[in-house]
């Protein structure tokens, strides 16, 4: 019974495996990297922006929900006492056509959601504007910002 004690934490058979030298495979690597890029292609978000440059306002705020690609881009006044252009998906509009196409969005679509990416020189008052002309047809508005720590230079194009 001693005998048997002793041989309790022995192996009976040795390992046949023996230990890789060089360099490993790198086809697994270079998969699951593809992969990991491929993911982050894909969940980014993909919200549709105009080709009409505007600079916008540096303001800390969370993060803006998902929303459907509808765009509204106000650029400032060409000239002192001109009012703002204002862009419906790339086609210049007045307030009072936006006014019809929201009514007409909300009437087609199932959930719009409305985008507006306005010049930091544009007056509030236009903002406002829109944003109410929106809520008036029932479909939220969202207003785009550019982090504060983004460059000065950066303009919000495609």
């Amino acid at each position: 019974m001693l005998r048997q004690e002793k041989n309790w934490g022995r192996r009976r058979y040795a390992p046949t495996l023996k230990p890789k030298a060089g360099w490993p495979e790198l086809t697994a690597l270079i998969d699951v990297l593809f992969l990991i890029l491929l993911f982050f292609a894909l969940s980014g978000s993909f919200v549709r922006v105009s080709g009409i440059g505007v600079e916008l306002p540096r303001i800390q705020a969370p993060n803006i929900a998902d929303v459907e690609r509808l765009v509204v881009t106000v650029s400032p006044p060409d000239a002192p006492g001109k009012t703002c252009q204002i862009f419906f998906q790339d086609k210049l509009v007045t307030l009072e056509m936006l006014r019809q196409n929201f009514f007409r969005l909300n009437d087609s679509s199932g959930r719009p959601s409305i985008i507006i990416c306005a010049d930091r020189r544009v007056p509030f008052e236009t903002v406002a504007r829109i944003m109410a002309s929106a809520e008036e047809a029932k479909i939220p508005s969202f207003i785009a910002l550019a982090p504060p720590d983004a460059k000065r230079e950066t303009r919000f194009e495609q």
